[in-house]
């Protein structure tokens, strides 16, 4: 009998060595993971040995006590420190490899503990033991291996000893709550199974997870920590979210889950379902020749729901896409507008959707040079930050591929930045909440998510000298530039070359073409050194006029500036007097829209709530100055902000009376006026 003990004892273990065979067998390090797994057998017999000490000790009969603390606490929280141990041995350090690590040192572990096991088997709780315990510990240690290996790569205190926390308590939540069940028996024993699932669920998530997780090797080479690398990792999840959401990305997510057995793995399935079908019949027989010790619900967990717990783990096993945490989606990227500093003033405007106590990742558009010391100041729906200096520690303006911005560590904060950081979440979650249910206030927060960088379709890359669109040319597109410099011309009578306008980095252009009927580009763009656009279309432009008041803004102030450039050339030029005030006529148009939309023009109406002749727009527009420009954006600003507050514009006395100001100075008939 104590044969068949014994050999029953390795089952389990055989068994689940198998099943995680790939990943045992899988890259260098073979003779690490052979010491792993002895290390474990050799804790397991300390264990023992000193076992029955420790239960003298602390003599505890509550079945929640002994679970979770005799046996769970004191357990992994030895089993977590030798595996810190254990993983300082590994040069070439990964996040897959600590997993591996623990799994074999719990695997290693669970030899001794069944062997002794079969030794004892006097009780009913020892057999169920025998049989779920194996995957338990290779399970749990194979957690803690996880955070362990995280705990290694974070650059932070708080951050390592917060991982080491998550090592303990996570494994330890399961092999309490496991040990407690048994302890208590009969029926109880039924929930050994489900726990069982979902620690190989949770095994199987963060197994395929650390294959997407950059090794220590290479966030060396990058001068990264982990933390840096999460915000790396986030942003083009960011990027697809707002895309998606916003129907310019219309392919599907990768999915969670991808599973393709193979047909040993379902013949093997198969045959533990069959297995479970007629388990309580082999009982049956085995307890007419050995008289197992067992109650029936011990008995229906072991021949009955522990085989389907095996069928249950190789469905689950391997089924989990590592690329979905690749290619997923991450919702709620609320963008933070960032104030770059320099002298007390600020020196350049920037945006972040990724900002922590100790880091954030800015949306440069050309290099802000690594090494180099910044300093930063945050603003989002009314709630600034003070300065805090930072490091730009990796940046990409190049590489379509990789996140396209810089990520900044912060060196210097002030007492009351952690308090900054908890209310930006805060506001993050709220407005998100907003966003994505629809809630009163969604129409006057949509600018938080569409940014023109982020709405941008795909990127180009053009070498100085190379011509974007010509003059004539039919156009669709509109273009952000996101690095470089474009310059605008046209060609005279005489072949000669006039320059009507130039843009810079954050500039856009092309839009004329792509709001008006005739979609003819009226120059040509000639990038003056090498440039990276991004390329939107129509559809990306009318999801900003509608979703992000301050593009409107900027809009109308760029349209505005090339209707003043315009007549400048049309008057250096008289032989195309026509053709440039065509061109004036269009663009005032479009100023006027533009115009009328702030003002609250409703297309489905035909008319606006407050009673401004057109016209009167439009030779205000005509004269724009930078003072008219300013009240003009205040005013937009103004009807924004009761929006905001739930009243109607057209019904604010005070709104009404700034219209009025502003456009009771501009005459009522101008010998310029366009039909």
């Amino acid at each position: 009998m104590h044969f068949e003990k014994l050999i029953l004892s390795f089952v389990p273990v055989i068994l689940f060595y198998l099943i995680y065979f790939r990943y045992f067998t899988s890259g260098s390090g073979s003779s690490k993971y052979v010491s792993s797994f002895l290390t474990g057998m050799g804790y397991a017999l300390f264990l023992l040995l000193v076992g029955g000490f420790i239960a003298q000790l602390l003599s505890v009969v509550n079945p929640f006590v002994r679970g979770f603390i005799m046996a769970g606490l004191i357990e992994k929280t030895g089993a977590v420190v030798i595996l810190v141990f254990l993983l300082r041995r590994f040069p070439e350090f990964d996040i897959t490899r600590s997993i591996i690590t623990g799994m074999l040192f719990g695997l290693g572990f669970s030899c001794i503990e069944n062997f002794f096991y079969a030794l004892e088997l006097d009780s009913s709780i020892l057999y169920i033991r025998m049989v779920f315990a194996v995957p338990l510990h290779i399970t749990t240690c194979g957690i803690a291996g996880h955070y362990l290996g995280i705990s290694k790569l974070s650059h932070f205190r708080a951050g390592k000893l917060l991982c080491f926390f998550k090592a303990v308590f996570i494994p330890l939540m399961f092999h309490g709550v496991f040990d407690t069940m048994l302890m208590k028996g009969g029926s109880f024993a039924y929930v050994s199974a489900p726990v069982l699932i979902l620690s190989v669920v949770y095994l199987e998530l963060v197994l395929s997870r650390s294959q997407s997780i950059f090794s220590k090797k290479k966030l060396d080479m990058l001068s990264m920590n982990i933390e840096e690398w999460r915000l790396h990792d986030r942003q083009p999840r960011y990027d697809r979210w707002v895309k998606r959401y916003t129907g310019i990305l219309k392919s599907s997510p990768a999915p969670l889950f991808n599973w393709n057995p193979g047909v040993t793995k379902f013949i093997f399935m198969v045959l533990m379902i069959v297995a479970a079908g007629s388990g309580m019949t082999v009982y049956r027989l085995i307890e007419e020749s050995y008289k197992l010790p067992l109650m029936r619900q011990e008995a229906v967990a072991i021949f009955v729901l522990f085989p389907l717990c095996i069928a249950l783990v190789l469905i689950i096993s391997g089924a989990v896409n590592p690329a979905y945490f690749v290619k997923s989606l991450i919702s709620l990227p609320v963008i933070s507008d960032v104030e770059i500093m320099k002298n007390g003033l600020v020196d350049e405007f920037l945006a972040t959707n990724d900002l922590s106590y100790k880091n954030c990742f800015l949306q440069t558009t050309e290099p802000l040079g690594v090494g180099r010391a910044i300093q930063l100041r945050f603003s989002l729906s009314g709630l600034e930050s003070r300065i805090v200096t930072g490091r730009v520690m990796w940046e990409n303006h190049h590489l379509r591929h990789e996140a396209f911005g810089s990520i900044i560590r912060f060196e210097t904060t002030y007492a009351g930045f952690f308090r900054f950081i908890i209310n930006y979440n805060i506001l993050r979650l709220k407005k998100g909440a907003v966003f994505l249910f629809r809630l009163p206030g969604f129409d006057a927060i949509k600018g938080l998510f569409y940014k023109p960088l982020i709405i941008s379709q795909q990127e180009e890359y053009f070498s100085q000298g190379d011509i974007v669109f010509r003059e004539g040319e039919t156009g669709d597109k509109f273009y952000l530039i996101k690095k470089g410099r474009v310059i605008f011309y046209k060609y005279k009578d005489n072949n000669t070359i006039i320059t009507v306008n130039t843009a810079a980095t954050g500039d856009f252009f092309g839009e004329l073409a792509v709001l008006s009927d005739n979609k003819a580009r009226n120059a040509t763009a000639m990038c003056a050194e090498d440039t990276i656009l991004a390329v939107a279309s129509r559809d990306n432009l009318d999801i900003l006029l509608v979703n992000n008041p301050e593009f409107n803004i900027d809009l109308i102030e760029t349209l505005s500036n090339r209707v003043v450039l315009s007549e400048k050339v049309f008057f250096e030029s008289m032989r195309e007097i026509d053709d440039l005030k065509n061109d004036n006529a269009k663009l005032g148009h479009v100023a006027v829209m533009l115009v009328l939309v702030g003002l609250g023009f409703d297309s489905s109406r035909r008319g606006l709530d407050i009673n401004i002749d057109a016209k009167k727009i439009l030779r205000f527009v005509r004269h724009m100055d930078d003072l008219a420009a300013a009240q003009i954006s205040s005013l937009f600003i103004q009807r924004q902000t009761i929006l905001k507050e739930g009243r109607d514009p057209a019904e604010d006395r005070g709104f009404i009376d700034s219209v009025n100001t502003i456009f009771s100075a501009v005459p009522d008939s101008d010998e310029d006026d366009l039909d």
